[in-house]
């Protein structure tokens, strides 16, 4: 019995531990983007600061947003986490995904050669545009803007270059067009803007296209935002932009959640030229279900523990408290009953021959059966209750128990003496009833 219920409250805690609540990975993929990119730069930061907290987080480069998010859906190489841009996706064509939240505007950067004052996109009909490399978010958001302003057609030809080949390219005069989603700080955005001859495009159908993509929004470049002393842009430009997101398997631990939005809001928190410090990590798109740990440490940032203890202390007491609350509620009913359970347990080895005694009993008063057979069981019982084991608080009733064995011996023979002996000197046989 008590091994059972050891085994029990072992299978509860084995359920606990590692169903209800597993212990955070000490390991976590991530897939990131292309060495040079701003993803991997930020996801440098992010490893950094977990390690701080005894979490390795291992970097997967890729070609861009598209490719981590196929990795995410996949779970290549273990992947849990992945920077991805708005737009690449919904929980309809990625199930299983989660956003942990926005981190930053990306703003989609329109770079032409010198077009004059036409500001349009009939300035673009018939000219080569470098829309990102397959598997970039450059390239997904670009394909579908340029196919809503009518540049996904002959005369006009899309190429598939990004990054800062796109912009040597442009350069060099070997396209006349490129999309770039980069933060205002890129190498390639801070060359273009620089390059006589090249012209960053205000967007002066942004509302119009925002209607019709509504994961973009929109930002005002200033004049002089991107350099005062050259006046760069020399006059208000609008961008559409995406944000960058946050993903994650919808199973991530809940605690790897809280630690590497603690690292978003180390990184992205303090502001910079598109947004007001404080802005980011936010829960802007939500292409992807926002994921409910991500939801409580918005509205109630990082849990209490976390805040006063290290992550693994904190990690543990958690784990602890969630431990206790599920085995009192095994251990105390169980330990309640286990005495009475117990008692009852060894009582029955010796209880349950009271009612063959009384049966006994009964029928020799009554006469009824034989009386010899009666006196034979009694033996057998006898012998029998010499191998009943009790514990010793229990003796006192197996020998209660033999006093009234001997007792019940004594009756049947008082009856037996007092049958009737026929003549041929043999004690009769008392016939049970229904005997003929």
């Amino acid at each position: 019995m008590l091994l059972g219920l050891v085994v029990l409250l072992a299978i509860g805690i084995w359920i606990v531990g590692h169903q209800l609540l597993p212990p955070p990975p000490k390991v976590v993929v991530m897939s990131t983007g292309a060495s040079d990119g701003a993803y991997h730069a930020f996801a440098l930061r992010y490893k950094e600061i977990l390690a701080r907290h005894g979490v390795t987080l291992k970097l997967v480069q890729s070609s861009g947003s598209v490719e981590n998010l196929e990795r995410l859906k996949k779970r290549e190489g273990g992947v849990q986490l992945a920077l991805g841009q708005s737009g690449i996706g919904d929980e309809t064509t990625a199930p299983g995904i989660v956003t942990l939240g926005s981190l930053f505007y990306e703003p989609l950067w329109l770079f032409v050669r010198d077009a004059g004052t036409d500001v349009g996109p009939s300035v673009l009909v018939g000219k080569r545009i470098a829309i990102g490399v397959p598997g970039s978010g450059t390239r997904a958001i670009a394909q579908r803007t340029a196919a809503l302003a009518g540049l996904d057609k002959p005369p006009t030809a899309l190429v598939d270059i990004g990054g800062t080949a796109a912009a040597d390219a442009l350069i060099k005069g070997s396209i006349d067009a490129a999309f770039f989603i980069y933060a205002p700080e890129a190498p390639a955005v801070v060359q273009l803007v620089r390059t006589p001859g090249i012209r960053l495009l205000s967007q002066p159908r942004a509302e119009a296209l925002v209607r019709r993509l509504p994961f973009l929004r929109i930002v005002t470049l200033p004049p002089a935002l991107l350099d005062l002393e050259a006046n760069i842009p020399p006059t208000e430009t609008r961008l559409l932009t995406a944000t960058a997101q946050l993903l994650a398997a919808a199973d991530i631990h809940p605690a790897v959640v809280d630690l590497v939005l603690d690292a978003a809001r180390d990184v992205h928190g303090k502001g910079g030229l598109l947004n007001e410090p404080g802005a980011f990590p936010a829960p802007l798109d939500l292409s992807f279900p926002l994921s409910p740990d991500a939801d409580r440490y918005y509205k109630g940032g990082r849990p209490a523990l976390r805040r006063y203890l290290p992550f693994w202390a904190a990690v543990w007491i958690e784990r602890t408290v969630f431990f206790i609350i599920p085995l009192l509620a095994l251990a105390i009913p169980i330990f309640h009953y286990f005495p009475a359970l117990w008692r009852w347990r060894a009582r029955r080895n010796v209880y349950r021959w009271y009612g063959e005694l009384k049966d006994i009993d009964r029928a020799a008063r009554r006469g009824e059966g034989d009386l010899g057979a009666h006196l034979a069981r009694l033996d057998e019982i006898d012998r029998r209750l010499d191998r009943v084991w009790v514990p010793l608080g229990f003796a006192s009733e197996l020998y209660t128990l033999r006093m009234h064995l001997r007792m019940v011996q004594e009756s049947v023979r008082r009856e037996a003496s007092r049958a009737p002996v026929p003549a041929d000197g043999v004690a009769p046989v008392v016939r049970q009833e229904g005997d003929s």
